[in-house]
C-alpha cells in the first residue's frame, strides 16, 4: 500500500498542498512582497483540516482502478478540492462574523490585525479577496494536476463549484428570513452534500474512467448525513474539540435540520422560548443551554442521530451494488466522518 496509515495519507496531501500554496505565494510575493504576510494567514484554512474532500476523490479512485502508480497527479487533483474548501471558509467566516476557526482566528480577523487598530476594511478585503485567491489556486490546481481532465471531469468540477456557491447564497438567504422553499434540505444539498462527498466521490471516479450513478446513490447520503453531524456538533459540540463556541450556531439562527426538528417536536412554550434565542448574537449561555436543552428533551437530537445512522446503513448498501472492486477505503471514511466528533 502506498499509505499504510491516515497519518501516512495526511502527510501526502498535506505535501502536496503546501508545495501548491508555496508556489503561489511566490507568484504573489513576485508581484506584492508585503502581501506574503495575507497568504500565511491563508494557508492554515487549506492545512489545517481533515482533509475530508481529498480523502473521497482519492478513494473512489482507488475503489475503481486500485492505487495508482503515480500519486502526484491524483493528489493533485484532491488537493484542488481542500483549496476549493479553504476559500470558501474565508467567506463563510465573513458571512457568519466568526471571530474563531478551528482554535485560530478567522481569516477576516487575522488579517485585521495587521493593519491600524479599529479599522475592519483591511479584514473584510483579506476575507473576500483571500477567499477568491483559494478558489483561482483551486481552479489551477486542477487544471494542472497532471491527470488527462476529460471533458465529464471538467463538467463535474465546474458543477460542484457552482452549486456550493448558490448553496452559500442560499444560506444566508434563509438566514435572513426570505422564503426558500425545502430551505433545509436544498442548503444541505448545495453547500455540504455537492462538495464534501457527491463532487469529490465523482471526480475520483470519472479519473478512474467510471460513471456510476450507484457511486452517487452511497455519496448523495453520505453527504446529507456529513451536514447533519455539524449541525449536531454546532450546538452540542465540546468547543476543545471543535475549535469554535458551541451554541454559535444557534446565535445565528443557522437553518439546520436540528433546529427544524426541534421546532416541529417542542411543545408551544418551548418553542416559543427555542425561537426567542434563535438570531440573538448576545445570548447568554445560560439562554444556550436552555435552548439545547429543549432540542434534546423534545427528541430532535435523537431523531437526527437515526437519520445520520439510517443515512450510512443506505449509503454502504449503494456501494455494496456499485462498480468497485475496493470498497473498504470509502467505507471506513463514510464511517469516520459521520460517527465523528469534530
Amino acid at each position: 500500500m502506498l499509505y499504510e496509515t491516515d497519518a501516512d495519507w495526511r502527510a501526502a496531501i498535506e505535501g502536496t498542498l503546501s508545495a501548491i500554496l508555496a508556489a503561489r505565494r511566490a507568484d504573489v510575493v513576485a508581484d506584492a512582497p508585503p502581501l506574503g504576510q495575507v497568504v500565511d494567514l491563508l494557508t492554515p484554512l487549506a492545512m489545517g483540516g481533515k482533509h475530508v474532500r481529498p480523502a473521497f476523490a482519492w478513494w473512489a479512485y482507488v475503489a475503481i482502478a486500485g492505487e495508482p502508480a503515480d500519486p502526484a497527479p491524483l493528489l493533485g487533483l484532491a488537493a484542488s478540492l481542500d483549496l476549493t474548501h479553504a476559500g470558501l471558509l474565508a467567506h463563510d467566516d465573513l458571512i457568519d462574523a466568526s471571530d474563531t476557526r478551528r482554535g485560530m482566528a478567522t481569516t477576516h480577523k487575522a488579517v485585521a490585525a495587521l493593519g491600524p487598530a479599529g479599522d475592519d476594511v483591511l479584514g473584510v478585503a483579506g476575507a473576500v479577496i483571500g477567499g477568491a485567491w483559494l478558489l483561482q489556486w483551486a481552479q489551477q490546481a486542477f487544471d494542472e494536476c497532471g491527470l488527462t481532465i476529460t471533458p465529464g471531469m471538467r463538467a463535474a468540477f465546474n458543477a460542484m463549484r457552482s452549486r456550493v456557491l448558490t448553496g452559500q447564497m442560499a444560506d444566508a438567504w434563509a438566514g435572513a428570513g426570505l422564503p426558500l422553499p425545502n430551505a433545509v434540505a436544498l442548503i444541505d444539498d448545495l453547500k455540504t452534500a455537492s462538495y464534501t462527498v457527491v463532487g469529490p466521490v465523482q471526480l475520483g471516479a470519472l479519473a478512474a474512467g467510471c460513471d456510476d450513478e450507484r457511486l452517487l446513490a452511497f455519496a448523495l447520503p453520505v453527504g446529507r448525513a456529513y451536514q447533519a453531524r455539524d449541525d449536531v456538533l454546532g450546538v452540542f459540540g465540546r468547543p476543545e474539540l471543535t475549535g469554535k463556541p458551541a451554541g454559535d450556531d444557534l446565535r445565528r439562527a443557522k437553518v439546520t435540520a436540528l433546529v427544524q426538528a426541534a421546532l416541529e417536536m417542542a411543545g408551544p412554550a418551548d418553542a416559543a422560548r427555542l425561537r426567542a434565542t434563535l438570531g440573538n448574537h448576545d445570548a447568554s449561555d445560560d439562554q444556550i443551554a436552555e435552548a439545547t436543552g429543549i432540542i434534546q428533551d423534545c427528541g430532535a437530537l435523537a431523531e437526527v442521530e437515526a437519520g445520520i445512522e439510517n443515512d450510512l446503513r443506505r449509503a454502504l448498501i449503494a456501494l455494496d451494488q456499485a462498480c468497485v472492486t475496493q470498497q473498504d477505503g470509502l467505507a471506513r471514511l463514510a464511517r469516520a466522518c459521520l460517527l465523528r466528533d469534530r
